[in-house]
C-alpha cells in the first residue's frame, strides 16, 4: 500500500524543479556567445582544400623568408688581391759604370779632425751595383735586403766602399697601366764599410769609415722582358758616411729583376 506524500514536501517539489532549470539555461548562456565568436573568427576551408597542418594558419600565405643577416663589407685596401704584374719572390741585380769620390780621416781619434791627416781624392771611376733578395707585397711595391758598394780609382788612391741594406722599390704611377707600370723608384738604407788607401802605401788606410752609414735611392725602367724576367736601365746614388768619412756615389747601368708571379 503506497504511503501518502507529506503535503508541505509536495508543495516544495515544483520549487526545487524549477530552481534546476533556471541553472541549466544559466550554462547554456554562458557557452553560447563564446561558440559564436569562434565560428566567427576561424575562415570557412573552401570546398575541396587539403587540411592544414597545426600552426599553418599562424604563417601568412605568400609571406617572403627574412633575409639572412648580412655580413660586414671588406675593406678593399686590405681585401687579397691577385697580383697582374709582379708578385711572390723577387731577386734582382744592378751594375754599370760608377763616378765617386771620398774624403776624411783614418779612424783614429788622434787623427780625425786635424788638417794633416785629412785626404780628399778628387773623382774617381770605376764599377759598382748591388744584388738583393726579396718579396712582392703588392704589385707597386717589392722589399728586400741586398750587398753591394763600387770600387773607384782616383789619382793616386783607391777607393772603396759597400756594405748590407734594406731595399724598396716603388712603382709609382702603376695605377696608369701601360708602360708606367714598369716605372720604378729605389730606397735603399742601411751600413757597411768605407776605405780609401793611397797607391804609393796599400798598407795604410788614409780614410776608414768604421762602420758608416749609407743611403741610397734611383731610379730604373723594367719594360723588357723574357720569362719571369723583366730588365732596363738603371740609375743610381748613393751616400756613405760617419765621423771620419765622406763618400758619394753615382752609378749609370742595367737592371735585371726576377719575379715568381703572375
Amino acid at each position: 500500500m503506497a504511503t501518502p506524500l507529506h503535503p508541505g514536501r509536495a508543495t516544495a517539489l515544483p520549487a526545487l524543479l524549477g530552481i534546476c532549470l533556471l541553472q541549466s539555461a544559466a550554462a547554456a548562456q554562458q557557452t553560447a556567445p563564446a561558440d559564436a565568436a569562434a565560428q566567427q573568427t576561424a575562415p570557412a576551408a573552401p570546398a575541396g582544400a587539403e587540411p592544414q597542418p597545426p600552426g599553418a594558419a599562424d604563417d601568412p600565405a605568400g609571406a617572403e623568408p627574412q633575409p639572412a643577416a648580412e655580413t660586414p663589407a671588406i675593406d678593399p685596401l686590405f681585401s687579397p688581391r691577385r697580383t697582374t704584374r709582379r708578385g711572390g719572390f723577387a731577386a734582382g741585380i744592378s751594375g754599370g759604370l760608377a763616378l765617386g769620390s771620398a774624403a776624411g780621416y783614418p779612424n783614429d781619434v788622434q787623427k780625425i779632425g786635424f788638417q794633416r791627416h785629412y785626404t780628399e781624392t778628387g773623382v774617381g771611376i770605376g764599377g759598382g751595383g748591388y744584388v738583393w733578395l726579396g718579396g712582392v707585397l703588392a704589385d707597386w711595391l717589392t722589399f728586400g735586403a741586398g750587398v753591394g758598394g763600387h770600387a773607384l780609382a782616383a789619382a793616386d788612391h783607391s777607393i772603396l766602399a759597400g756594405g748590407f741594406m734594406f731595399h724598396t722599390e716603388i712603382f709609382p704611377l702603376f695605377s696608369l697601366g701601360e708602360r708606367w707600370t714598369d716605372v720604378g723608384v729605389i730606397l735603399d738604407a742601411g751600413t757597411g764599410l768605407a776605405y780609401t788607401t793611397a797607391d804609393a802605401d796599400d798598407d795604410t788606410d788614409a780614410i776608414d769609415g768604421a762602420l758608416p752609414a749609407r743611403i741610397g735611392g734611383g731610379v730604373f725602367y723594367e719594360g723588357i722582358r723574357l720569362w719571369k724576367v723583366s730588365m732596363g736601365p738603371w740609375l743610381y746614388a748613393d751616400y756613405t758616411w760617419s765621423t771620419s768619412v765622406r763618400q758619394p756615389g753615382f752609378y749609370l747601368g742595367w737592371r735585371t729583376a726576377l719575379y715568381t708571379e703572375p
